[in-house]
């Protein structure tokens, strides 16, 4: 990603973890990516955030919509660009999570992104105007058919036995939202992911979201994916009770009934614990330290991850 105007730091605050990319220049700002293949390609998310509530000095707050960050996409390297969202100068003095639909003209092989904030040219040189908010970016994700392209592999269920993943004891004291990538089966019903949807217990096949507060002796509904619903790969988002808002909380995603090794096959990716003070947990299954769960991948058997 080429950048002018901006650099790595913490000058409007944490957006996600750690710096972000800050843009403070006093003539063009903008980030814009290489040519990426976006073939297959769902969405594309990120944090951003343009000046700030308390109007800090280098990140100070916007007052009108020139203000702004654009971000645009180009398929004929960066000859024209077109439009596909608006960061709105009003909405984002606090940190916003953004997650995009990419549109099906976006779908290339030879796809660039752009944020930037629009500038005055006067005289053929670009000149800042009235003095822009700084503006930052963050986590910056496209994500494909299941598994995000920067995250590996996504977990895969298809064992004979029990079906869950579940966390270790979690701090969701400041947590406002639980956000996710699950499918359940697909459209093709192919041999390695399908599900019977027409059966007389197709709906004890639902992959449920649960919480415990007391170690896992008893857990709490947050919701159920019915198999029809999730044949296809759905990001889903659903604020955490307050019963759960407390530490040692344990997650878990568990499937009740299923017909075995080759039958009701279902995969999870992505899963964030977004904080209220906007910072978050970024959990990759096939990798997150302390994760415990019961699944095989293709061709593997059952294993258990202490």
């Amino acid at each position: 990603m080429s950048l002018e105007g901006g650099s790595t730091c913490t000058e409007c605050g944490i957006l996600a973890e750690d710096t972000a990319l800050y843009f403070g220049g006093s003539t063009v700002r903008q980030a814009i990516t290489q040519d990426l293949d976006l073939r297959g390609a769902k969405f594309l998310q990120y944090w951003g955030r343009i000046g700030s509530e308390n109007n800090m000095t280098s990140c100070h707050r916007p007052i009108c919509r020139k203000e702004g960050v654009l971000l645009d996409y180009s398929t004929d390297g960066g000859i024209t660009w077109t439009l596909l969202h608006e960061m709105d100068y009003q909405k984002y003095i606090s940190v916003r999570h953004d997650y995009i639909l990419l549109p099906e003209d976006a779908l290339t092989n030879t796809t660039r992104l752009r944020w930037w904030q629009p500038f005055v040219i006067s005289n053929g040189i670009v000149v800042s105007g009235v003095e822009r908010a700084q503006w930052a970016l963050d986590n910056i994700l496209i994500g494909g058919q299941l598994a995000p392209y920067a995250h590996g592999d996504s977990l895969y269920f298809n064992g004979c036995q029990i079906r869950q993943a579940a966390t270790k004891p979690l701090d969701l004291t400041r947590a406002s939202k639980i956000m996710f990538v699950l499918q359940i089966g697909s459209t093709s019903q192919t041999d390695s992911c399908n599900s019977d949807l027409s059966g007389p217990h197709t709906v004890d096949k639902a992959v449920l979201l649960q919480y415990s507060v007391n170690n896992g002796i008893t857990w709490h509904v947050i919701a159920q994916h019915q198999p029809k619903d999730f044949t296809q790969a759905q990001r889903v988002s659903y604020n955490v009770p307050l019963e759960a808002r407390m530490k040692g909380v344990l997650l878990r995603w568990w499937q009740p009934r299923h017909n075995g090794t080759g039958h009701d096959q279902w995969a999870l990716d992505h899963v964030e614990v977004v904080l209220t003070r906007k910072q978050n947990y970024m959990m990759n299954f096939s990798r997150q330290h302390g994760l415990r769960h019961f699944y095989n991948r293709r061709r593997r058997s059952l294993r258990r991850y202490p």
